[in-house]
C-alpha cells in the first residue's frame, strides 16, 4: 500500500470543491493508497498539495526539497481513476 501525505491550502477562495474531488479519489484509491495529512504523520514519499484556485499559495516546495515527490491538484481536471495511477507512478514526476 502506497502512503500519500495529502495537503490543503486555506481555502479562501476556493474555484471548485476541494474536499469533494479528493473524496472521490480515494473512493478510486480503495485500499491501494493509506492517505494522511503531512502535518500529523511522517514515512510518506508523495504529497498532494490541493489549493482551490489558480494562485495556488501553497506551493510545496519545502517537500521537494526534503526530496519527496509533489502532485498538486489546483482544479478538478483529471478522473479520480487517472489521478490514482499518477499516485502510485514512482517513476515520473507530475504536477
Amino acid at each position: 500500500m502506497k502512503r500519500v501525505g495529502l495537503k490543503y491550502c486555506g481555502g479562501c477562495n476556493p474555484s471548485y470543491d476541494r474536499v469533494k474531488y479528493v473524496r472521490r479519489i480515494q473512493k478510486a484509491a480503495g485500499t491501494r493508497i493509506e492517505w494522511v495529512h503531512v502535518e500529523e504523520a511522517v514515512g510518506f514519499d508523495v504529497v498532494v498539495i490541493v489549493t482551490g484556485c489558480d494562485r495556488a499559495c501553497v506551493e510545496g516546495i519545502e517537500y521537494e526539497k526534503a526530496g519527496l515527490r509533489v502532485v498538486r491538484i489546483r482544479h478538478v481536471g483529471r478522473a479520480p481513476e487517472e489521478m490514482v495511477s499518477l499516485l502510485l507512478d514512482e517513476g515520473t514526476r507530475h504536477d
